[in-house]
């Protein structure tokens, strides 16, 4: 009874952890727990570079990879999709909340955790709606083109912070460039080599040792360096910054503030920027999702996931955390560890909050430098060439939705740059949408649509969504058609490829057959089967074209 009940379909919907706990056996607890371990240990230094990055202080980066992970694996879909800190909305983030508050100051942690709260509300908006499927027509192209400029802005402002110089957060990118220019004469050249030392020794791992974990040697390798050199010249000397010491807790409840006196004057702001930080977010969680997907063979249900997202921020914004979102390398590096369902991610949460409580007196000795070392190479990470000359070598819209997209982000802010890239991802989906396949068959391909009764015809095959944008289209073909004097004779619409059929268009097909039966023609019409029956109906399309005109290739 109770094993019947926890099957039950409605259960299984708002309990999504149902469908995949009767897979933990003992080889997939095995896996799942050496995963989640492997996992757990990687994303230390990078929840701690993205929590700078992000202008909170290091201890909310620990936070963000521990609550909404294990919340997003028991109520998402996707079975391997790590969620977590996001470089691309740490971005956001930061520049957000720039104009409100200093960075890793009370204010500017309390304005992010009321950030977080309604980014999910909004989240959960989409995934109760079950409006998730529309983040699967999102660009390719404008994910690469946000998160290549997310990559260059990060390189480009980690430079003067791994200098020892004091970078102002929010900066547009050609003003970021020039204050590293000017100021570059006063950076530390302490901090410099350490700095360099991080990314080099990071670089030569990944090429040529492609399975050690080149983040977390090169961390070891600068604070080794920076210790050193403190060592033989004093840290008077060098005066490398280092992190400090965390304020853990194991319950760092927050809440969200509407206050007047916290709310009212970065109201616009924060609004605006939880619209931003809810699509961006959800835009790279479905990207991850479906890539996981590819690999594993799983099914994913995008609507889940969305509501996944938004519980995570929710649970997240009660838990002193940041916004989050899917995370594609910790995702690629989990289902490359052998994870096969979400326990893993549950399994990473709990090893990096034991490996925190063991190495927090190691973490607060990280010299900044070495961090920001970390983030350029993450940052670096994100501009995928090989992707990048992929979209310029192809002709088409694709080039240009790319360079205006990077362009915008770059000169114009990153929540410029998402915008503009939701709007082109909706043009452009209009645009393929609106320009349905339509062909003239003739001989053989012709005969085989033509009744017993018909000799002859011109046979119109259509494939795609008739709706009011496309219907120009298919207006042109016709309209050809009348003026070869071809309209008096039958028309037959093979349309067993056509998907959807709105009132406007159902309308012109009946105008149409109408002004064919007036001059002693005819339109025949061949279907799939019976789902567009209510339109055909109640537009008059069937009364128009006769009943007898009607054929459709499969019973049902």
């Amino acid at each position: 009874m109770y094993l019947t009940l926890l099957k039950h379909p409605i259960l299984k919907r708002m309990f999504p952890f149902l469908a995949w706990r009767g897979m933990l056996d003992r080889e997939t607890l095995r896996t799942d727990m050496i995963a989640g371990v492997t996992a757990g240990i990687l994303s230390l230094p990078q929840a701690i570079a993205l929590a700078i990055l992000a202008g909170m202080p290091p201890e909310y980066g620990l936070y963000t990879s521990i609550f909404p992970v294990i919340v997003a694996a028991l109520f998402g879909s996707s079975w391997h999709a790590m969620s977590g800190p996001n470089t691309a909305l740490c971005i956001l983030i930061s520049f957000s909340l720039a104009p409100y508050a200093s960075t890793q100051t009370a204010d500017w942690v309390q304005y992010a955790i009321t950030l977080t709260f309604l980014a999910a509300l909004i989240q959960l908006a989409f995934g109760i709606l079950r409006l998730g499927v529309v983040f699967n027509y999102f660009s390719h192209t404008v994910m690469v083109a946000l998160v290549t400029c997310v990559g260059i802005i990060i390189v480009l402002q980690q430079i003067g912070n791994m200098g020892g110089l004091i970078m102002s957060a929010g900066l547009p990118i050609d003003d970021a460039f020039l204050q590293v220019i000017y100021n570059f004469h006063s950076a530390n050249p302490y901090a410099l080599v350490v700095g360099c030392a991080t990314i080099l020794s990071g670089v030569l791992v990944k090429r040529y040792q492609k399975k050690w974990p080149h983040l977390i040697i090169s961390v070891t390798v600068g604070t080794l360096l920076a210790f050193i050199l403190d060592l033989l010249f004093g840290s008077a000397t060098t005066e490398l910054d280092k992190l400090g010491t965390l304020s853990l807790s194991a319950f760092p409840f927050s809440a969200p503030d509407f206050s007047v006196q916290h709310f009212s004057e970065a109201k616009e702001g924060l609004l605006s920027a939880a619209f931003l930080v809810a699509f961006l977010g959800l835009m790279q969680s479905a990207v991850i999702a479906r890539a996981m997907a590819v690999r594993s063979g799983q099914a994913i249900d995008m609507n889940q996931e969305v509501i996944g997202q938004g519980l995570s921020n929710l649970a997240g914004s009660f838990l002193s955390c940041f916004p989050s979102c899917g995370s594609f390398n910790r995702s690629a590096s989990n289902i490359d560890s052998g994870a096969r369902t979400p326990l893993a991610a549950i399994v990473s949460a709990f090893a990096l909050a034991a490996l925190v409580i063991f190495a927090a007196p190691l973490v607060r000795e990280l010299p900044v430098t070495v961090m920001a070392g970390v983030l350029i190479l993450v940052g670096a990470g994100l501009v995928k060439t090989d992707d990048i000359m992929h979209i310029l070598r192809v002709r088409g819209d694709s080039r240009v939705v790319f360079v205006l997209t990077s362009l915008t982000t770059l000169f114009g802010g990153l929540d410029q740059g998402v915008f503009l890239g939701i709007a082109l991802s909706i043009i452009g989906y209009l645009r393929a949408t609106s320009k349905p396949e339509i062909e003239i068959l003739v001989g053989d391909e012709a005969r085989q649509y033509l009744p017993g009764d018909a000799t002859e015809g011109v046979v119109v095959q259509i494939s795609g969504s008739l709706f009011f944008g496309s219907l120009p289209a298919i207006e042109r073909v016709i309209g050809d058609l009348g003026k070869q004097d071809l309209w008096r004779g039958n028309l037959v619409i093979s349309g067993e490829h056509i998907e959807h059929l709105d009132s406007t268009s159902a309308d012109f097909l009946a105008r149409e057959a109408r002004r064919r039966r007036h001059h002693g023609g005819r339109m025949i019409m061949w279907l799939r089967n019976r789902n567009l029956d209510a339109m055909l109906t109640a537009s008059g399309l069937r009364a128009a074209v006769g009943e007898h005109n009607i054929f459709y290739s499969k019973a049902g």
